[in-house]
Order: C-alpha cells, then sequence, then structure tokens
C-alpha cells in the first residue's frame, strides 16, 4: 500500500500498488487478441517461443479499472477463442480462470 500525505504532514489518501496479470498463451493470434482486448489494462506481449506467448496486463487500468472487469474480459476472450488450457497469474500467484464444472 502505498500512502500520500497531506500538507499537515497526515495521511491523506491510501492506494494500493498495482497488481499484475500475466496470461500464458499458445500462438501468435490469440496472443494479439488478449492484448488488445486489454489495452485499458496497459497490456504488452512478449514472445517466449512460436508457441509460447505470454500477455501481462496491469491493475488498476487506465481510468481505475477493476482486476474483476480484467478477468471477466479474459474469460470472454476464452470463450470466444474456444481456448481451454490457458494459465493464468494474478500477483505473481496462479489463477483458475476455468469454472470445472462438477462431473
Amino acid at each position: 500500500m502505498s500512502e500520500h500525505l497531506n500538507a499537515n504532514g497526515g495521511v491523506a489518501e491510501r492506494e494500493s500498488l498495482a497488481t499484475s496479470v500475466e496470461i500464458e498463451v499458445p500462438n501468435r493470434w490469440d496472443a494479439l487478441a488478449l492484448s488488445e482486448t486489454l489495452i485499458p489494462y496497459h497490456s504488452f506481449l512478449v514472445e517466449f517461443d512460436c508457441q509460447r506467448w505470454v500477455v501481462h496486463a496491469r491493475v488498476p487500468g487506465n481510468h481505475g479499472e477493476p482486476l474483476d472487469g480484467a478477468l471477466g474480459k479474459i474469460k470472454g476472450w476464452l470463450v470466444d477463442r474456444r481456448l481451454e488450457d490457458v494459465s493464468c497469474r494474478v500477483g505473481g500467484q496462479p489463477y483458475e480462470l476455468n469454472e470445472r464444472r462438477a462431473a
């Protein structure tokens, strides 16, 4: 957490630190589509090899968009692209994007 001091030396505002979101994607076109979807979240791509791309994003977004908003966009992208095996990390911790159905 960061704190901003007012002129009297007291804490005027508390602000949480930005959180990173990383999504590992199997190909360039899916990675590019996700990166475009996440533009409000300062997204960028990293290519590790031709079948391993990572899309990075940061929350809050440009206008304070919340983590839930970014995760919703990612889940919508998964449905649109019909992808299932995509790995995601939020704040460096694994995050399950796919809701598992009861057998």
